[in-house]
């Protein structure tokens, strides 16, 4: 049997289990453009790998391929990985990645020598701290003569940029003429130093799409289907991009995406986009309705949060339960409440259960030192994602964390298995010219380094010292277009050897990936994507979610990141709040428990 048929046998198996799901079947059997709905646990991800192994194996063939656009790097990993159990590996045949890449690599580095653009001949992005200096420097030349700086001045540019497009416009000058000329000094002033960033990537990549047809033409021979992965944070670049190449053109889409997990409105994102999206002529729509994940009462809930009508419905039998806790003594005494009472019991009641089945989620970083200490302070072993963590996850810290697990015992396991590692490890030399043999040679080094690191007594920093000599080092090199990843390599560096991680062996950097033993604690942001048979939401005050005096888009915003929180539930949620807390200038503010808690109690004691 050769390769190709031993593929489709995989996605043809595996979409027998369709059947019982009209609306997913739906989906798999569509032909043209298609925006699917998907509510939280409706089983997204399996659709849409489904589907694309479907279009590769049976819609087109080579050279003709596929892209699929993701939010970031790391969903662009896991798609991959569905993809692959599925028996479809990355190759020029399908694309997998962010809008930025895609933008760069298949738009602006091939074509931007024959297009109208001010972009630098050398391609050079820029780093964080690049961005952050430019733009304190040209805000001072403009706006800083009469404000102050603020982190609600970069949001505002941030938006503003995303939001208005179109720089002949009318409305790019009049609705704030202040930050529009801020903005073109800031990217006058990147060019001056030969950058970019990667706004410029969507923005240019959009430019050179809209005002060139031949480029339209190009692109929808090279990808005659684009995937669009959670459609609803991308913003409006990548709006117009799939309206020129899919709606005013013939590129087939696929677009998959939740309007009600819309939380990135500081990023200029738009749940309004993939509602008119999916409202278009020629389009079909369909809403994945069956949640699988949550029982039911969670799945009311979490509707009755919103404050619409949705007609989403469990497939689990059960009920589920949500509890409330009014902890006077502020958010500090809730994070010792959680850490002594609620954690404790759960664990008592679901002997089956462990730490890793809870979820404790927070509004920002600074929760997270608080909770972070009390769990710490009794002796609970943790994960922690959020902007104080000692680094933050991208593909390749997460590559080096199972890298980490495989020396730690899964290499006895066959978890992770080698060929996983190794096939991520090619991945990140995709978009550089290196030969099929250097290739394999620095992949025999990538095993004999992990053959013989196999110790899960080897401290962290010595094990981090060996496979940055021996492997890492090059590889670096890969990411020259994303500076941060780089950034965050040199964050869990230093942490390993001065920093939380310095009393780390290998086997504990293992665990960050996700283990049973340890307890999870996640900003709501970060996260969405993830599940829980458990879920602890604490700090819900007033004033905190949401903001006081908020407009009205952000306090649905608010709304929406609360919902993704109550969401991320399979079985419990326990929500905690105080009534009052101390702000970021430390001053006492008391407006009650949050109205999102409040209006939820009422159904819950209503209805439930």
């Amino acid at each position: 049997m050769s390769s190709l048929e031993f593929d489709k046998v995989l996605y043809r198996e595996a979409s027998k289990d369709l059947s019982n799901n009209e609306e997913q079947l739906k989906v798999y059997d569509s032909t043209g453009n298609c925006v699917v709905l998907a509510g939280p646990g409706s089983g997204k991800s399996k659709i849409l790998t489904l589907k694309l192994a479907r279009i590769l194996n049976e819609d087109i063939e080579a050279p003709q391929g596929v892209a699929c656009l993701t939010y970031n790097k790391e969903c662009a990993r896991e798609l991959k990985e569905k993809l692959y159990n599925l028996g479809i590996i990355e190759s020029s045949t399908i694309f997998i990645d962010t809008v930025h890449s895609f933008c760069l690599n298949h738009v602006i580095r091939p074509y931007r020598h024959l297009a109208n653009t001010n972009l630098p001949k050398e391609i050079k992005v820029a780093t964080s701290r690049e961005v952050r200096e430019t733009m304190l420097r040209t805000f001072n030349l403009t706006i800083g003569k009469n404000e102050r700086y603020t982190s609600s001045w970069s949001t505002a540019f941030n938006v503003y940029r995303r939001t208005f497009i179109e720089r002949k416009s009318s409305e790019w000058k009049t609705n704030d003429s202040d930050i529009a000329e801020w903005i073109l000094n800031y990217e006058n002033s990147l060019r001056h130093q030969g950058l970019i960033d990667f706004d410029d990537m969507v923005l240019n990549g959009l430019w050179m799409i809209e005002e060139n047809q031949w480029i339209q033409g190009l692109l929808q021979a090279k990808f005659p289907v684009i995937a669009v992965d959670e459609y609803q944070d991308l913003g409006a670049s990548l709006d117009r991009i799939i309206r020129v190449l899919c709606i005013e053109n013939d590129t087939r889409l696929l677009a998959v995406g939740d309007p009600d997990q819309s939380i990135y409105g500081f990023t200029g994102a738009q749940p309004s986009l993939l509602n008119d999206l999916a409202d278009q002529s020629g389009v079909l729509k369909i809403r994945l309705k069956k949640n699988y994940r949550s029982k039911g009462n969670i799945v009311k809930a979490s509707i009755a949060s919103l404050l619409e009508e949705r007609d989403f419905v469990s497939s689990r039998d059960e009920e589920g339960s949500i509890k409330f806790y009014g902890i006077r003594d502020g958010i500090d005494a809730q994070c010792d409440y959680i850490c002594k009472e609620i954690i404790p019991k759960i664990l008592t009641l679901d002997p089956s259960s462990t730490l890793g089945d809870i979820g404790v989620l927070y509004i920002d970083k600074n929760d997270g030192d608080r909770i972070a200490e009390k769990v710490a302070k009794e002796g609970l072993q943790y994960i922690r994602v959020d902007g104080n963590a000692p680094y933050n996850k991208n593909q390749l810290t997460v590559w080096i964390e199972n890298c980490a697990t495989w020396c730690s015992g899964g290499w006895l396991k066959g978890s992770p298995q080698f060929s996983e590692i190794e096939r991520t490890f090619s991945s990140f030399f995709s978009n550089s010219n290196i030969s099929e043999v250097k290739l394999e040679s620095k992949k025999l080094n990538l095993f004999k380094f992990l053959f013989r690191s196999r110790d899960v007594e080897l401290k962290l920093i010595d094990w981090l010292d060996e496979f940055n000599n021996s492997i890492v080092s090059e590889l670096l090199d890969c990411f020259t277009e994303e500076p941060d990843i780089v950034k965050e390599y040199d964050k869990l560096i230093e942490s390993a050897k001065n920093g939380q991680l310095k009393d780390f062996k290998v086997s504990s950097l293992s665990r960050q990936v996700g283990s049973k033993s340890h307890l999870n604690l996640y900003t709501l942001h970060s996260s969405k994507g993830l599940e829980f048979k458990y879920v602890i939401m604490f700090g819900l005050e007033h004033g905190r979610i949401p903001w006081l005096n908020a407009r009205e888009d952000k306090i649905n915003e608010s709304r929406r990141l609360f919902y993704v929180g109550l969401t991320r539930a399979k079985d419990e949620i326990h929500l905690l709040c105080s009534g009052w807390y101390y702000d970021y200038y430390d001053r006492y503010q008391n407006y009650g428990p949050s109205n999102f808690v409040l209006e939820l109690k009422e159904f819950v004691d209503n209805n439930l």
